[in-house]
């Protein structure tokens, strides 16, 4: 979903749900409101037909508001195009600028990969959000990114994930929310049998 087709489908449900709220509230059937209107029937048992209207008046809220929380959802997984770019573009920096990432249990045991410097680099399942895909089922599709801070040989780890990412002592770290850790930091993520340990290269330390 483009920019142009979320901004447009927000301001749509916006704007429905507006109109639906104005009409909820306003006293157009006949002096009465939708919401009345539905109380009375439940109360009296009054015929289907005369809340047809009214109840699709409810549902539409709904609908809306259902709406509004599907653009915020997909919204998050979006990823700019040029992230990936400029991994690729620092594949072939110096080693001495990487951080590296390396599992120590699960699909990928043994397995370690680079954290190009200042470069958020995604772990997930899904291979058109991450760089680094593993494929487990108590993984997100973007569970969560590093990024490798050169200068001061530290990480910024930020979970996404619905099953978490947890440190060393089993903490679970708070969601959408980045934290700065040192050097050998080690986590878990999903059912935890998949761990990792992030590295800085000091090769450049005098």
């Amino acid at each position: 979903m483009t920019d142009k087709h979320r901004r447009n489908c927000t301001l749509l449900a916006l704007f429905l749900l507006l109109i639906e709220a104005a009409v909820l509230c306003l006293p157009v059937f006949h002096g009465y409101t939708a919401l009345q209107i539905c109380r009375q029937y439940w109360q009296h048992g009054q015929m289907l037909s005369h809340i047809v209207i009214p109840l699709l008046l409810l549902v539409c809220p709904i609908i809306s508001i259902c709406l509004l929380f599907h653009l915020k959802v997909h919204s998050t997984d979006k990823i700019p195009e040029v992230l990936f770019a400029s991994v690729s573009a620092n594949a072939s920096e110096n080693v001495s600028n990487c951080g590296t990432l390396l599992f120590l249990t699960g699909s990928l045991e043994g397995k370690s990969f680079p954290l190009p410097a200042y470069t958020n680099v995604f772990l997930g399942r899904s291979s058109q959000y991450c760089q680094i895909v593993i494929n487990s089922s108590d993984i997100s599709r973007r569970h969560a990114s590093v990024c490798y801070h050169a200068s001061r040989h530290t990480f910024v780890i930020t979970d996404y994930s619905a099953n978490g990412t947890y440190t060393v002592d089993g903490e679970r770290l708070i969601p959408n929310t980045s934290i700065e850790v040192p050097d050998g930091s080690i986590f878990s993520i999903g059912n935890r049998k998949t761990s990792f340990r992030l590295s800085a290269n000091r090769e450049d330390n005098t």
